[in-house]
């Protein structure tokens, strides 16, 4: 019984899951921004290349994911 309920949900799931995604347009703004800012800070490149960035990124998702405290308000 079990069975072919599953095989049921997976025929009628198949042509869904088969259907391509369109592409997401990217925003021109923002690609132009990055274009202004792509040159003019080699120090940020390099930053953003080596391990310290991600650390420090994981960093702050980390503090934005801690619960905060509303009793310190004194």
């Amino acid at each position: 019984m079990y069975r072919n309920a599953w095989l049921a949900v997976g025929l009628f799931a198949l042509p869904v899951a088969a259907e391509e995604l369109p592409a997401a347009t990217p925003d021109a703004e923002f690609l132009e921004f990055l274009g202004e800012t792509a040159i003019e800070d080699e120090g940020f490149v390099k930053f953003v290349e080596s391990g310290t960035f991600e650390r420090e990124l994981r960093k702050a998702e980390e503090a934005q994911a801690a619960p905060k405290d509303d009793d310190d308000e004194r």
